[in-house]
């Protein structure tokens, strides 16, 4: 019976050592699902290895930086036959091919000590492999609007994505260019098309690029990842549909961006149309001195974004006082152009009667389509301003005496001129007596206010940190609850009633305070607000804490301040 024993646990220890000993044995795999490659198009390399591994035992970076790696994904299937266990792990990448065209390398991929096999790649021209291309499940189709246009220069990517099979899922990848702003324009269009006999669905997808910076730049295509729907037919009697991954890339297209012509100068605002116009409220009504004239300018361009739009200078109109209001922002599209508008309304008050011209408010701006600076101009207007209806208040002094009667007046009313000729003299006195009284009462106001320097000092330290001021509690509460719009807008009333600042530009707070923190936490929000990518404004609470530190720091500066030496010391 000790003999059995003996001999099973002999023969168990063997078999646990000789799994062993084959588990040591590991073996990597690599297989791509498509060769020959067109240029720059997608596709998948598989690396399998007879074994349970992590992730991090591989680096693909490092062993595939020769090309552009789109994404990294793992598998692990564990299955048992016959009482034994088999394990494999599985990386799946998704490659981009190079641009040139040629013979590429894969190297071998090393895990741990195993290698796999090399892979030699036939990368095709896609300009003469049209045909090749159209056999793909997927393939995309670009068109430019322009292959050289000017820095900020808007201009349409329109891409086509066509699928041999029903889509089942997928993501479109937008297209990139080097320091450019992409963004989407419109919905997607879907539709069918049939290329040499076979039907494709077609879904059409349009961006607007504007380009930073110039040179010539490369414009990398739109990419696809995703999986279409193909019918298996099982039995006779059943058809189960199943998923087949699929990706595609648009093949890069060289563009050459202009800079802005070395001359130029003020607001660059490149665009296909630009007009100015102005319109006035109740233009039938006669205008007094004192009455406001409401003028409301709109500045309208085609292919630009809103925030391109220039500032409007109204300093040029003389004898009047001129009141701008703040500037709304619209933007639309008409004939599958983007068209933005400045709208502002402004004030005008005349300060003196007769004519009155207000000038023409003119806008500068680059005609991409001509090549050459143009101005646009609103209609000039011209105004006959009436004297004020308001009754001038006499003044006592300088009112006239009235006529003495004729000569046949009774000499009982002869008297009566000495009479009027006492009363000027009246008033004049009177006028003395109060100018007086108004000069103590000015001699008597300053000596108070020099005998409280401190409590004077307290207050105008105070005015600029007024927490209990409604402007600054809504800019708070605004800012608290992380909305970028209305957070922009109470900052503006609050540095114009707190600081005296015209805000026609947010940037002028973080000019004033000067202040890094301050200044990062404005760029930030107005990112967040004009981005094409939509980012969410979460800064709130980090802006409410940079201004304060900002008013402090301030208000320490003005304290370090030196004062002056006499200026005749004794």
């Amino acid at each position: 019976m000790v003999n059995y024993v003996l001999k099973f646990a002999l023969l168990t220890m063997a078999i646990i050592f000789s799994a062993a000993g084959v588990a040591q044995e590991a073996e990597v795999i690599a297989s791509v699902d498509k060769n020959p490659i067109i240029q720059s198009e997608p596709f998948t390399l598989t690396v399998t290895i007879n074994d349970d591994v992590s992730e991090s035992v591989w680096d693909a970076e490092q062993q595939l930086k020769d090309f552009r790696i789109l994404n990294v994904r793992s598998s692990r299937r564990t299955s048992v036959i016959n009482g034994v266990t088999t394990r494999t792990t599985s990386f799946i990448v998704n490659l981009q091919a190079p641009a040139t065209p040629g013979i590429v390398r894969i190297p071998p991929i090393q895990i741990g000590a195993a290698k796999s096999n090399a892979i030699e790649l036939t990368i095709l021209d896609a300009a003469t492999s049209v045909d090749e291309l159209e056999q793909r499940p997927a393939f995309i189709r670009t068109s430019l609007e322009s292959k050289r246009v000017y820095v900020q220069q808007q201009f349409k990517l329109v891409s086509r994505l066509y699928l041999s099979a029903n889509l089942h899922s997928g993501n479109l990848i937008a297209p990139n260019l080097a320091e450019a702003e992409v963004v989407q324009f419109g919905k997607d269009e879907e539709s069918y098309e049939i290329i040499n006999g076979k039907r494709y669905q077609v879904f059409q997808r349009t961006y607007l690029i504007t380009p930073q910076r110039s040179g010539d730049l490369t414009l990398e295509g739109p990419v696809f990842e995703g999986q279409i729907t193909r019918d298996t037919n099982r039995s006779v009697f059943s058809a189960i549909a199943t998923t087949q991954p699929v990706s595609a890339v648009a093949v890069p297209t060289s563009i050459t961006v202009l800079p802005r012509p070395a001359d130029w100068q003020g607001h660059w605002l490149p665009s296909e149309l630009v007009s100015v116009s102005v319109e006035r409220a109740n233009p039938e009504q006669p205008v007094e001195v004192g009455q406001p004239i409401t003028l409301t300018y709109r500045v309208t361009a085609i292919g630009v974004n809103t925030e391109q739009l220039p500032a409007l200078s109204f300093e040029n109109i003389e004898n009047a006082s001129v009141y701008p209001e703040s500037p709304e922002f619209a933007s639309t599209t008409r004939n599958g152009r983007v068209i933005a508008q400045r709208a502002q309304t402004v004030a005008v008050i005349p300060r003196q009667a007769g004519a009155f011209e207000i000038p023409a408010v003119q806008v500068e701006w680059f005609n991409t389509r001509l090549g050459q600076a143009q101005i646009a101009a609103s209609e000039p207007i011209t105004l006959e301003i009436s004297p004020s209806s308001q009754p001038a208040t006499p003044n006592p002094a300088t009112a006239e005496p009235k006529a003495t009667e004729p000569a046949q007046a009774s000499s009982a009313e002869q008297p009566e001129p000495a009479a009027s000729a006492a009363e000027p003299a009246l008033y004049y006195y009177l006028a003395i007596i109060f100018a007086l009284l108004w000069l103590l009462t000015l001699i008597i106001w300053a000596w108070w206010w020099l005998r409280r320097p401190s409590a004077t000092k307290k207050a105008v330290g105070h005015s600029e940190q007024d927490g209990s001021s409604a402007s600054w509690r809504h800019v708070q509460k605004v800012a608290l609850t992380n909305d970028a719009t209305a957070t922009d807008l109470a900052l503006r009333q609050w540095a114009r009633e707190t600081y005296q600042l015209p805000m026609q530009d947010l940037f002028e707070l973080a000019h004033y305070f000067s202040h890094q923190p301050l200044t990062s936490q404005i760029e930030h929000l107005q990112r967040c607000r004009f981005s094409s990518s939509g980012a969410s404004w979460l800064e709130g609470k980090a802006l409410i804490r940079a201004l304060k530190a900002a008013q402090k720091h301030r208000k320490v500066d003005r304290q370090k301040i030196p004062q002056l030496s006499p200026l005749y010391p004794n």
